[in-house]
């Protein structure tokens, strides 16, 4: 397993983790739809619509603003079937072909753009005083470049930087890239469901009906419309203290603000033509194969 670690994760965790055999790692680049597929799952697993706070049942498992011995502590109580969030890519994680794993990707600038406004969102003071409590003082590396405040200015950073990934990331283009080629490897295996973010929102019905295959939950047709509107962007704001993740830890300025933006993004209209043909080409670089899936979604994905 690839260690992955920085300010806010740590994989080693997974090391000391004890996994059950039915548990679900919903695993995503940050900023692509997590907490949106953790409502998901939940609802299903529980069959329910109105879930706890998130992140009380759902836990980041690598995140060092809680103490390891707590997350694990409130999983190992939990008697319903499991489900995990994690932002660490598939090559750092222990693959047990019982578990569930769920990927979800989002088009790259769309994930820049909302990493910003999610950075402007959280109360770094407090979020540190966390982690220092945790696992002490961060030190960046020395080589760290903070990213720009301003939207154009941090598009043409993400696309170009070269910060190496932490777990916590996409920090640029390149490690997007690389954690959505772990995902992509491992597209044949069949306890690995790959979502696309646009999918979902296009289409949220279709893309629920897929997680419950991919969980082996039957629906029932009759409450299944109830799940789909508590699902949708409009009905998780209107619950954000419990929606958003870690809202109780008053890590957010405004938690309604975690679900201030869906959908496609308005990078375009922040680049020059030229500078989104060299996004275009660096993506296509940078990507590999998987570059379909990236902008196509699951139209891309194996039949």
């Amino acid at each position: 397993m690839r260690h992955y670690h920085g300010f806010i994760a740590d994989s080693d965790r997974w090391q000391r983790f004890r996994l059950r055999g039915d548990d679900v790692i919903i695993t995503t680049p940050s900023k692509s739809g997590t907490t949106w597929m953790q409502t998901i799952v939940g609802m299903l697993l529980r069959q329910t619509t109105d879930l706890p706070p998130i992140g009380t049942i759902s836990p980041w498992i690598d995140m060092q603003i809680r103490h390891e011995e707590e997350i694990f502590g409130l999983l190992d109580a939990q008697t319903t079937r499991r489900f995990v969030k994690t932002h660490t890519p598939l090559d750092g994680l222990p693959f047990n072909p019982k578990n569930t794993f769920i990927a979800v990707i989002r088009h790259p600038l769309d994930v820049a753009l909302s990493d910003r406004d999610h950075g402007l969102n959280m109360k770094q003071d407090n979020t540190a005083a966390l982690r220092e409590a945790v696992a002490g003082e961060y030190e960046p590396p020395p080589d760290h470049e903070d990213a720009p405040e301003e939207a154009a200015p941090f598009l043409r950073w993400f696309i170009d930087n070269s910060r190496g990934p932490t777990g916590s990331g996409p920090n640029g283009l390149a490690d997007y890239c690389e954690q959505v080629g772990t995902y992509w490897a491992a597209r044949s295996e069949p306890n690995v469901h790959l979502f696309h973010y646009q999918d979902m929102w296009n289409d949220l019905d279709t893309e629920m009906r897929r997680v419950a295959g991919a969980l082996g939950v039957a629906i029932d047709e009759a409450t299944w419309p109830a799940y789909v509107d508590a699902a949708t962007l409009k009905s998780m704001r209107s619950r954000a203290l419990n929606a958003a993740p870690d809202a109780h830890l008053d890590i957010w300025k405004s938690p309604g603000d975690f679900f201030r933006s869906g959908g496609t993004r308005d990078w375009a209209s922040l680049l020059t033509p030229a500078e989104i043909a060299h996004f275009e080409e660096r993506l296509r670089e940078l990507a590999g194969d998987s570059y379909d899936w990236i902008t196509r979604g699951k139209a891309a994905l194996p039949a």
